[in-house]
């Protein structure tokens, strides 16, 4: 004998909702030609068949439930006829919900075009026109870019037409989303590791654009039903956990290099070789090395400097980094060793625009992918594994403290991060000798006050 097809869970909850909870048997829900159809017999024993106004389908369960209530409320609380309550209900019920059409690919991209000059010259936020190229981006576009690029974008554009993106691990297969959800699912799978800071930022910047599209600002470009992103703080599970090996990557502190290293490095940059091509890069980095090495900068600041008169030509850096919910500002640079940055000539090297190297898979990975053949640089990655690009920066803040013994609380600012980052970051490298001389110091201040 054939066995009876067990019912789905979300019918069964039905015929349980009007037993149970309405307290009649004598209502049936069932499926027929695929619509809800309502039965219904009368204490006479005849009895009425009404086809519900929806599919019979998990989806519209929540829409059947409160139309069988309605009906149940009007006929038997309200004594109004059978007829007359299908009617009435029916005229005030939700539509059937229906698949929807996947937003049109070009709405998502145009939306963003929209969000770009909201964010650049409405509000102001991101006012650098590098700062928006390099983190947000956008389509080619007169007197502002001239390719497609930015960290954003280019992941954004890949997924929202279904294309293949290329990333460290390989290539990947982006599929084209049909809402917010699925939107920053495919993005976090080809924007770094889980729980990455490169992860973070780039769905951070995600969702401050499905915000701006869902809202007044943008006169509602997206529908909110399928756009609306998570809250403040809700992208966490998108981000996700980092794994083993990059918690204890990134919880390793990175190496300084010795001002003989950094001048041995400079020295090995082939700026006089015989071909003009290998020339013309070297100087390229030469002059971003440099500038990371005096300044303290992190790679991404190389793109982000300007040169204010502040009694004597001073460089300054416009980059506002992210972190957490704040963003820090830009501030004045201050060269150490002095003598390096003026022998070197980079603040005249920045002011006439001087070229800087072209970094289209981010500052960092630019550093990398130039010094990974330089015999120098791979010493001091073979001695310390934890020289990385940023260790220029790091290098300065070392120096600071080692040579000038300069305070926490002075040098943080100089970097362009909180004190309280600056401790964590460098308070290893504080040693009896220093803590000595910042005593000597200021026991000969109290002396003098």
């Amino acid at each position: 004998m054939p066995t009876k097809k067990p019912q789905e869970d979300w019918v069964e909850s039905l015929r349980v909702f009007i037993r149970d909870t309405l307290g009649n048997k004598n209502w049936q829900i069932i499926e027929n030609k695929g619509k809800a159809r309502l039965g219904i017999r009368f204490e006479d024993g005849t009895r009425t068949y009404k086809y519900l106004p929806y599919k019979w389908q998990r989806a519209n369960a929540n829409e059947i439930k409160h139309f069988i209530e309605a009906i149940h409320y009007l006929h038997i609380k309200k004594n109004i006829d059978i007829d007359e309550a299908f009617e009435r209900t029916k005229r005030n019920a939700p539509k059937d919900k229906q698949p929807r059409k996947k937003t049109n690919p070009k709405i998502l991209l145009d939306a963003w075009a929209k969000f770009e000059e909201y964010k650049r010259m409405v509000t102001g936020d991101v006012s650098s026109i590098n700062n928006w190229n390099n983190e947000y981006g956008g389509e080619e576009l007169e007197g502002v870019r001239d390719r497609v690029m930015g960290k954003t974008y280019t992941r954004l554009k890949a997924v929202v037409i279904g294309d293949s993106f290329k990333t460290r691990e390989g290539i990947v297969e982006c599929k084209s989303p049909g809402n917010s959800n699925d939107l920053f699912i495919e993005m976090g799978k080809i924007s770094g590791e889980a729980g990455s800071r490169m992860r973070a930022n780039r769905l951070t910047q995600i969702r401050e654009f499905l915000e701006y599209c869902t809202n007044t600002e943008s006169n509602f470009l997206l529908e909110s039903e399928n756009w609306s992103p998570p809250i403040k703080g809700g992208i966490t599970r998108y981000k996700g956990r980092k794994s083993e090996e990059l918690e204890a990557k990134t919880a390793e502190p990175t190496a300084g290099i010795s001002d003989k290293e950094l001048l041995k490095l400079i020295e090995s940059l082939p700026i006089e070789d015989t071909r003009k091509d290998i020339r013309e890069r070297a100087r390229e980095w030469d002059l971003a090395i440099k500038l990371c090495i005096v300044y303290g900068l992190r790679p991404i600041e190389i793109f982000y400097l300007e040169v204010r008169k502040n009694g004597k030509d001073s460089l300054y850096c416009t980059y506002g980094k992210r972190a957490g919910v704040t963003t820090t500002k830009g501030r004045k640079l201050y060269p150490l060793h002095r003598e390096w940055g003026d022998k070197w000539e980079l603040v005249k090297r920045v002011k006439r625009g001087d070229k800087l190297p072209e970094c289209n898979s981010g500052a960092g990975e630019g550093f990398r992918s130039y010094l990974k053949n330089n015999s120098v640089w791979n010493e001091l990655k073979k001695a310390n594994s934890k020289v990385v690009p940023k260790s220029f920066r790091h290098s300065y803040g070392l120096r600071a403290h080692e040579f000038y013994k300069m305070h926490f609380r002075d040098v943080a600012p100089m970097m362009g991060h909180s004190v309280e980052v600056h401790i964590k970051e460098y308070s290893r490298y504080i040693t009896e000798e220093i803590l000595d001389d910042a005593m000597e110091r200021a026991e000969k201040q109290a002396i003098k006050n």
